[in-house]
């Protein structure tokens, strides 16, 4: 949260409020209960105005989310729902157009009119698509282990390194195949996020498998931008999300591809909450 002069005076983490992925009521109860945490003493009637980026905001606006938020938080007025692609765009520039790279947890690229998402490729979640996102990076790494543990591939680092972090105490039984199987399973498939570091990690060794898995996510993320966006464009390019905005060898590498592709245009997300306050001070009144 932040004043009229745009200084920080409050913040908080929340739960899920993605409306598409999580149950209606607990998805409004999510969102209202971060925005009185960040509020604290002060009075959410004082709330000029609000903007929440949010995976499904299509969605969460057509069934009202809006105002069941505004109702439940104590807000004199609803706040304008965008897509979280929007916020994560404007954490990176103050031009309305462009385009937005996302990889984070999941991963998609955006086409930026107005401060309106137009258009969308990928972002279809972890059962369908994301392609170069964590996840996907954490499950290839799995894949990679068990292919070198069946002998299908050559060796790779990774085998050992998804073995410490999902057995640390070793198989059970002596069966390496099936204690990371069910190690896996035993989570929720999301959890397989956490393993995206320790592709970098080996590729940083000069493993062949992991080199190839980067660029096998590389090569999608930059395909997918390229679907939405013509080589000569020169509206700003945004990356956003652990994966695209680190220093790891998998942001490394994306950056130095789309910067040679689109000359100059390439800029880095910052702070997604200002960027959403801003968003509030420049949209809600003519929203």
């Amino acid at each position: 949260m932040f004043d009229e002069l745009g200084h920080l005076v409050g913040s908080a983490e929340g739960g899920a409020g993605n409306p598409v992925s999580h149950p209606w009521d607990a998805a409004v109860a999510a969102l209202a209960g971060t925005i009185g945490a960040a509020l604290g003493t002060r009075s959410p009637a004082d709330v000029a105005s609000a903007v929440i980026g949010l995976a499904g905001a299509g969605c969460a606006a057509d069934g009202g989310m809006a105002a069941a938020v505004a109702a439940r938080a104590g807000l004199r007025r609803a706040p304008l729902l965008v897509g979280d692609t929007v916020v994560a765009y404007a954490a990176g520039t103050a031009e309305p157009d462009g385009c937005v790279l996302v990889a984070g947890t999941g991963a998609t690229a955006a086409r930026i009119t107005g401060w309106n998402q137009t258009s969308t490729v990928d972002g279809h979640g972890w059962l369908l698509g994301d392609t170069g996102s964590a996840f996907w990076l954490g499950r290839a790494a799995v894949q990679a282990a068990l292919a070198a543990v069946e002998g299908h591939r050559v060796p790779t680092a990774l085998l050992g390194a998804v073995t410490a972090a999902l057995l640390p105490e070793g198989p059970r039984d002596g069966d390496l195949r099936e204690a990371i199987i069910g190690a896996v399973h035993a989570e929720p498939p999301i959890a397989l996020a956490r393993l995206a570091p320790l592709v970098g990690a080996a590729a940083g060794t000069g493993d062949p498998v992991a080199g190839r898995i980067i660029e096998t996510a590389v090569a999608g993320l930059v395909g997918a931008l390229a679907a939405l966006r013509p080589d000569g464009e020169r509206t700003p390019v945004v990356v956003a999300g652990a994966v695209a905005n680190s220093d790891g060898p998998v942001g490394f590498t994306l950056r130095g591809r789309l910067d040679r592709r689109w000359p100059g245009c390439l800029r880095r997300a910052g702070d997604g909450a200002a960027a959403a306050a801003r968003l509030a001070r420049e949209l809600v009144d003519t929203a």
